[in-house]
C-alpha cells in the first residue's frame, strides 16, 4: 500500500480508519488472502509514527516480511514516505511482521542511506541527521530492538 502525499487525504482516511476500525487495516496490512502459516500477524493493526528531526527533507519505506500471495507469488507490503523537517506520520501494520514484532526501516535518496529492523510496538520512531563540514549528509533513524 502506497499512502499519498495528500495531507487533506490521508486525513480522511484516518478518519476512516477510527470509524471503520474493526473492518479497516491502514498502512501496511494484512490481506485477507494471506495463508494461516504467515506468523507474526497480528489481529488488530499496530500503529506507531515516523517523525524527521533531521535538518532536511527526508524519504523512506516501511516494508513487512515476505509473505506468499494466493497465486503462489512471494510478495511484501510496503509503503513509501517523505518527511520535511519536523514533519510526523503515522502508519499501521498488521504484518507480517520480521521476528520480534518488527518491520525494515529503509532511508533513502536515489540509494538506500540506512536500513534496520525495528519494533513498531515501542513508540516514535526518530530520524535523525546531521550536515558535515564536506556538505554531504549523514542519516540514520533510531530503530527499536
Amino acid at each position: 500500500m502506497v499512502r499519498p502525499a495528500n495531507p487533506a487525504y490521508n486525513e480522511a482516511m484516518r478518519y476512516m480508519a477510527r470509524a471503520f476500525r474493526p473492518l479497516s487495516l491502514m498502512g501496511l496490512v494484512l490481506l485477507a488472502g494471506i495463508p494461516a502459516r504467515a506468523q507474526n500477524v497480528t489481529a488488530e493493526p499496530i500503529c506507531f509514527s515516523v517523525r524527521n528531526t533531521a535538518p532536511y527533507m527526508v524519504f523512506g519505506t516501511l516494508a513487512t516480511d515476505l509473505y506468499t500471495r494466493d497465486d503462489g507469488m512471494r510478495a511484501r507490503h510496503r509503503s513509501n514516505f517523505r518527511l520535511d523537517t519536523g514533519q510526523r506520520d503515522e502508519f499501521c501494520a498488521s504484518g507480517p511482521f520480521f521476528p520480534g514484532g518488527k518491520l525494515e526501516l529503509t532511508l533513502r535518496s536515489l540509494v538506500p542511506l540506512f536500513s534496520c529492523r525495528t519494533r513498531v510496538d515501542q513508540g516514535e520512531i526518530l530520524v535523525k541527521g546531521m550536515l558535515k563540514q564536506d556538505g554531504t549528509t549523514q542519516t540514520w533513524a533510531e530503530c527499536y530492538e
